[in-house]
């Protein structure tokens, strides 16, 4: 169901809430380049009930001299430093000393919307556990923002909840997501209710290296009774071919390991009832292949000789993580996107030598 936002919503918003109403929530690991950008996208919103909370994660760079003045400067803005953990470490730092009534996830490279604290204030709803908003990627100095936008707002309960949480994971050519994949699976872009969270004692794995963030809002989405969806764009993503999502990971089936490891626990706890979701849990393991397989032997920045990343390949496609879904006929290589589709249908085949001849020209496979 899709409704206008009211002026009446917008005056019982604003007059419930009188303590803290949105905790901002960055990790921070050597971004001095970039930080001083995102931390005024977040200040120059202050209406006097917001906080932000920096974990510095081990920055070596000049990220501590940078918390620390605008810290200095503005006293809802709290830093906590740590040794480095990983970025999934420290936003659950971060989030253990959040108080406000939402969380809102920031990387430490991204822009938050011009007026976000303002559209937040006017379309977060209490009955909400999560309220998605939407996000635009940037490659410049500053994102060119879009003032003009309706904010109609969409609900999701019921069946249409079953197929959010189904859709977290489910990367078929032939399924449209009812919200974005480009969304739903990130933390940022988002707001949780922090009481929700909380109650069910969510947060981020810490052990979780690869997927980090579909992980975590899969099993969020397993917990949640209902979603509210916002047309506004609140933030605005840098993007990188530098990415972590991008560059060469030789030992990924160790942390691939690792998440699915955890997706079968989620489905165990949270969908033990969902037959559809546990088909998709075995597409889910053949998608990390092709993510081993592209960011692993087929790299462009692996060095090795054509034979070495070859016995590479041969060691993961035989690995006993996948080969009971390489060998599932039942298990369609052709359900995905076409790139995706001929990936997975050449690692099926085993064609390392054609897997070869198309790695520089392949790009990004997500």
């Amino acid at each position: 169901m899709t409704e206008p936002m009211s002026k009446n919503d917008s005056d019982a918003s604003l007059s419930r809430h009188s303590g803290i109403f949105v905790s901002f929530l960055i990790p921070v690991y050597d971004a001095a380049h970039v930080l001083a950008a995102t931390l005024e996208s977040l200040v120059q919103q202050d209406d006097g009930h917001i906080e932000i909370v920096c974990v510095d994660d081990g920055s070596t760079d000049g990220s501590s001299a940078i918390l620390a003045d605008y810290a200095s400067r503005h006293r809802y803005i709290t830093v906590v430093t740590q040794c480095n953990k990983g970025i999934t470490a420290a936003r659950d730092t971060a989030l253990a000393k959040a108080r406000g009534e939402w969380i809102c996830f920031v990387d430490d490279d991204d822009i938050v919307a011009r007026k976000a604290v303002q559209v937040f204030r006017r379309t977060a709803s209490s009955e909400a556990d999560i309220v998605y908003y939407d996000y635009a990627a940037f490659t410049g100095s500053t994102p060119e923002q879009n003032m003009e936008q309706d904010c109609a707002i969409t609900w999701y309960s019921g069946d249409a909840l079953k197929k959010l949480q189904s859709d977290c994971i489910n990367r078929f050519a032939n399924n449209t997501p009812l919200i974005s994949h480009k969304v739903l699976p990130t933390p940022w872009a988002k707001l949780y209710r922090r009481e929700f969270l909380a109650f069910h004692s969510l947060q981020f794995r810490p052990e979780v290296k690869h997927e980090e963030d579909v992980v975590f809002n899969f099993e969020v989405l397993g917990c949640c009774a209902k979603a509210e969806r916002v047309n506004y764009t609140a933030y605005y993503y840098r993007w990188s071919i530098a990415s972590e999502s991008h560059r060469y990971r030789p030992n990924l089936v160790d942390d691939a390991e690792v998440t699915l490891t955890v997706y079968r626990d989620i489905i165990d706890r949270r969908y033990r009832q969902r037959q559809d979701i546990h088909a998709l849990y075995r597409y889910r393991v053949l998608w990390e292949l092709l993510y081993c397989v592209i960011l692993g032997p087929m790299h462009p920045l692996n060095t090795a000789t054509y034979s070495q990343r070859k016995q590479q390949f041969e060691q993961l496609v035989n690995d006993s993580l996948f080969t009971s879904v390489v060998n599932d006929k039942s298990v369609k290589t052709t359900r995905f996107e076409l790139k995706q589709s001929v990936l997975a249908t050449l690692i099926r085949w085993r064609w390392f030598w054609l897997l070869n001849a198309i790695r520089g020209i392949i790009g990004r496979a997500r």
